[in-house]
């Protein structure tokens, strides 16, 4: 089969289509056909070697998928072959015609929903959801400002964000991408013009916002937990993207009256199935109404991977970025 594959860290230049055989699943596994592999900024951090967690090498990168199920392992619960599933694989795998992967971490494919769709819903559906309902617990009226707004999750996060009564602002890096924000209901930023911090206080009476969604790091995260976050509001970091470490002193969290928390899905997954589907449904449930859609931005096929990397890397992407094997 084929499959996009890393033997060392490093740019879009380190990524190989490879044959590899056909993998077989073990006990509680499945073998799934893929059909579409949704791609976030952690897939680029995983490829130069800064992710969280350590990944072995060589590696098959993709860890988000829509796809059929091909074989059924042992232990696999009702899972059945032709079943058409979508899930996440945090050990990679999905750049590739099959992969293997826990039957646990599969759902099926929402009815009406495009392989596409599939691919877009889970990983960033569930962190925007996931923060604002269990991590935050975002009341209405509070204002919340979602950094990256135009991207996949930040797309989402504004739109549960308003669907749970906040008033919320969205930063993003150009007019275009802030004319998206505006038309999902959020006060747009565009932070490469002028001070963001100035505009936030500016449309917060000096108050600055009770929740913020971080994902940069760097000088962005220091002025949003020091200068743009109000007193008693939480900020949640979600990502790492520029790869700037923040040291943070305790004593001066103490005084802040601030909450500083993380977020990061992949390493609790399987010790909190019952969250991820009541968040799950809670996505269906909005998309079913109207009052969330997924945004596409642009699928490539697998033989042009590194170049839908490079597309999100630049930040040329609104919204979901998906690879068609």
């Amino acid at each position: 089969m084929k499959a996009i594959q890393i033997e060392k860290h490093g740019g879009p230049e380190v990524m190989e289509t490879v044959d590899l055989p056909v993998p077989e699943p073990g006990e509680g596994e499945v073998r799934v056909k893929v059909e579409a592999v949704g791609l976030n900024f952690s897939d680029i951090m995983i490829r130069e070697g800064r992710y969280v967690d350590e990944m072995p090498l060589p590696f098959v990168l993709g860890r988000e998928f829509c796809g059929s199920i091909d074989a059924v392992g042992p232990g696999a619960g009702e899972l059945a072959p032709g079943q058409r599933v979508i899930g996440g694989n945090p050990m990679g795998g999905a750049l590739a015609e099959f992969l293997v992967a826990k039957a646990a971490r599969l759902s099926p494919i929402p009815e009406g929903f495009t392989p596409v769709e599939g691919a877009a819903l889970r990983t960033q559906g569930l962190t925007a959801m996931m923060i604002m309902d269990n991590a935050v617990k975002v009341q209405p009226g509070e204002t919340v400002l979602v950094h990256a707004a135009a991207g996949g999750v930040g797309g989402l996060a504004v739109q549960i964000a308003l669907a749970r009564g906040a008033r919320v602002i969205g930063t993003t890096s150009s007019e275009a991408k802030c004319r998206m924000v505006a038309k999902l209901g959020a006060e747009a930023v565009n932070y490469t013009e002028g001070d963001w911090v100035k505009e936030v206080l500016a449309l917060t009476d000096g108050k600055g916002a009770d929740i913020i969604l971080e994902s940069i790091g760097g000088e962005i995260l220091l002025r949003s937990y020091n200068e743009a976050l109000a007193i008693f509001g939480r900020l949640v970091i979600y990502g790492a993207a520029s790869g700037d470490i923040v040291q943070f002193d305790n004593r001066e969290i103490l005084a802040s009256n601030r909450t500083l928390m993380g977020f990061y899905l992949s390493r609790h997954f399987p010790d909190h199935l019952d969250r991820i589907g009541e968040a799950i449904g809670k996505l269906l449930a909005m998309i079913r109404a109207g009052t969330l859609k997924l945004t596409i931005d642009q699928t490539f096929p697998l033989e042009r991977a590194a170049d839908a990397f490079n597309h999100i890397q630049t930040r040329k992407n609104t919204g979901k970025v998906v690879v068609i094997p």
